[in-house]
C-alpha cells in the first residue's frame, strides 16, 4: 500500500524544488542529487537496506516499483513461477493495467458497493490462486470531514 501525505507534497510545488527543468544538464541540478543521495544514505542506515529508490512522487511509479520489487523476491527464493495478483474490483484503472505491464496473470476480488472487499471471495481467490499467488494491491481512501460528502 502507499499513500501520498499532503505533508510530503506541499515542499514539491516550492520554487527550490519544483522549478528545474526535467531537461536540464546534470550540472545544473548538483543540489538536487546532493539532497537526493544523501536521503538515500540515510534511509539505507535507518533501515538496514542495501539501497533505496526516490521514485516519482506517482502513484502508478510505487505500484511499478512495488511489483518489480515483489517479482525479484519470489525470484530470489526460486518462486519465480508466482505471476497471481489480486486485485479489488474497486481499484483504479493503474491497478490491473501496472500489474499487467510487469507481466502478472490479474485476478479481481469482488467488492460491495462501497467499494469493500468481499473478504469470503478474497479467501477463496487466495486459496485457488495459493501456489502461484505474489502479490494483492489495494488501494484506499482516507475519509476526512471535508471527503464524506464525495
Amino acid at each position: 500500500m502507499k499513500l501520498n501525505a499532503a505533508a510530503e507534497m506541499i515542499p514539491v510545488t516550492w520554487p527550490e524544488f519544483g522549478s528545474i527543468h526535467p531537461f536540464a544538464p546534470l550540472d545544473q541540478a548538483a543540489g538536487y542529487t546532493a539532497l537526493a543521495d544523501d536521503l538515500k544514505k540515510k534511509l539505507c542506515e535507518i533501515t538496514g537496506y542495501d539501497e533505496f529508490s526516490l521514485q516519482p512522487n506517482s502513484g502508478a511509479s510505487g505500484e511499478y516499483a512495488g511489483l518489480i520489487a515483489i517479482q525479484r523476491y519470489h525470484e530470489s527464493r526460486g518462486e519465480g513461477h508466482r505471476n497471481v495478483c489480486l486485485i479489488p474490483s474497486s481499484a483504479h484503472g493503474t491497478n490491473p493495467a501496472t500489474a499487467s505491464m510487469v507481466s502478472m496473470k490479474v485476478v479481481v476480488v469482488k467488492c460491495d458497493d462501497n467499494g469493500n472487499i468481499d473478504t469470503d471471495d478474497l479467501a477463496a481467490k487466495i486459496e485457488k490462486h495459493r501456489d502461484n499467488l505474489s502479490s494483492i494491491m489495494i488501494t484506499y481512501l482516507l475519509r476526512t470531514a471535508s471527503t464524506k460528502s464525495m
